[in-house]
């Protein structure tokens, strides 16, 4: 007996990007899952040290997630209008859609997001505004609520918190599509056309499509209550004739402080397919609500603050270990952990070996020496090692493909290691001094390049490093053992001469 078909369906055409793709990266996942993203750049921005992947820092990048069972190709004339603006794009094709696969882990929208988050990992990138559609906007909601120190804004296009803010009829046939395409995974055929020649997905295919479906079935299951916690600029975009009923988009808006509401005339739900150019219009309009930019400026010392080297005594030490403390126990994303990271008595080791440099005020150093109750406002140690494995090599960043700078002989490189500033002293200007610091030290090592690595996820630090002119290079796989930060660190280089 021949077995009828599931219900196909037919995507609405959709300009792809004009824009060439800067890179094209494949991100393992622990369950197996190989997520592929693409980067596009600003016209002369190319793959190479200082944009890896097309991606620099100084001008954080916008992140696209696109919708159930689509590719990032759908925000086409998007990303050619973000690329105009001059900022990059991360465009990601969602686990088990488009090119990236599926893996082992329970499909969820949180684990999406789990991706999308290990992507601009692996692309050294600790911040992006972020645009999403449908189910791309559940997965930019999610983490503007639990990465938000990385989200700089987001954009969603006609986003639901439940199932239960689509009309009834659309999930009713949603469950029966998902059926109907599990039924054909089991007994369907492969190379199945209907009568006008519209071939129908195979056995294998339907099975990934009744997955997707049932997914929009049961999920998501989002408390409205827990977007409150989102602190970035937010804007919620639907078509006059949205899927999404008008009630679901209110109480989005409502339960996110500041969201602003756009309803664009004319359109159903496909509003990248539909008025691409009123959703780059609104996602740029959103973007400069909260435009953070890092702009290059020379290493320069700050007013009122000093730097010299620390002395070598155990009072010191133990004011280290204070300082190290202090950065442990407060907020931020540097990610470290008490006796973790720094290790217990790394900080005394560097110092016995005369490696370590303070920021003081300016008025307790004296001939190049802090006074003995000198308060310590940051430190950074600077010595020869700077080993992070070549790429290649076993050990850190194994197979990964080594980083772009040249061979150099051990003589010739300085490291900064165990970079600090104490919280209460932050906005003075202490980072700008510790760089000076650390350049000084370099040189009276006689070193002519720093090289230093920094994970991804610490914000300040990244954003310090592109602003004073250091050159990224591509990150390498560098976990920290104990520690809640990606395994994933950007390479800095800083050449003296």
């Amino acid at each position: 007996m021949k077995v009828t078909p599931p219900p196909v369906h037919v995507p609405r055409p959709y300009a792809l990007p004009t824009v060439p793709v800067a890179a094209r990266v494949e991100v393992p996942t622990a369950d197996g899952a190989t997520i592929v993203a693409w980067t596009y750049a600003p016209a002369g921005v190319v793959d190479e040290p200082g944009t890896p992947f097309g991606v620099g820092l100084t001008v954080p990048p916008v992140l696209m997630l696109h919708g159930n069972g689509e590719e990032h190709g759908i925000f086409g004339s998007v990303i050619d209008a973000v690329c105009a603006s001059g900022r990059a794009v991360i465009a990601v094709d969602s686990r088990s859609q488009g090119a990236s696969s599926r893996g082992t882990a329970p499909l969820s929208y949180e684990l999406m997001a789990a991706d999308a988050r290990e992507v601009c990992s692996r692309l050294g990138v600790p911040q992006v505004h972020a645009l999403g559609f449908s189910d791309g906007g559940i997965l930019g909601l999610l983490l503007a609520r639990d990465w938000g120190e990385h989200v700089l804004s987001v954009t969603v296009l006609g986003a639901n918190l439940t199932p239960g803010g689509l009309p009834r009829e659309d999930t009713d046939w949603m469950a029966y599509a998902a059926a109907e395409n599990r039924r054909w995974a089991e007994e369907g055929e492969e190379g199945v056309t209907l009568e006008d020649g519209t071939p129908v997905p195979s056995p294998a295919e339907s099975a990934r499509i009744a997955e997707l479906l049932q997914l929009m079935v049961e999920q998501p299951q989002i408390d409205a209550a827990s977007l409150a916690r989102i602190a970035c600029p937010v804007t919620v975009m639907v078509g006059e004739f949205d899927e999404i009923l008008p009630e679901e988009t209110d109480r989005i808006v409502a339960a996110i402080p500041g969201a602003a509401k756009v309803v664009e005339p004319g359109v159903d739900h496909n509003l990248p397919k539909m008025a691409p150019a009123a959703v780059a219009r609104e996602l740029l309009a959103t973007v400069k609500r909260n435009d953070v930019r890092h702009p290059r400026r020379a290493i320069e010392q700050p007013v009122g603050i000093a730097v010299c080297r620390i002395p070598v005594s155990g009072r010191w030490a133990g004011r280290l270990e204070d300082l190290y403390r202090r950065v442990d126990a407060g907020p931020g994303t540097s990610g470290w952990v008490q006796d973790v990271w720094p290790p217990v008595g790394m900080a005394a080791e560097l110092l016995a070996a005369g490696a370590y440099w303070g920021a003081f005020d300016a008025a307790a150093v004296r001939d190049g020496r802090p006074a003995d109750d000198a308060a310590l406002l940051g430190a950074v140690a600077v010595d020869h090692d700077a080993n992070m494995g070549n790429g290649n090599a076993p050990g850190h960043g194994s197979g990964l493909g080594g980083p772009s700078w040249g061979r150099r002989a051990e003589k010739d490189v300085a490291c900064w290691h165990l970079l600090a500033v104490d919280p209460a002293a932050r906005g003075r200007g202490v980072g700008d001094a510790l760089l000076v610091a650390g350049v000084r030290g370099a040189r009276e090592l006689g070193a002519r390049v720093v090289r230093l690595n920094t994970n991804v996820a610490n914000v300040p630090a990244n954003a310090l490093y592109a602003a004073r002119g250091l050159t990224r290079h591509r990150p390498v796989w560098l976990p920290y053992p104990g520690l809640p930060l990606p395994g994933w660190s950007n390479l800095w280089e800083l050449r003296l001469s």
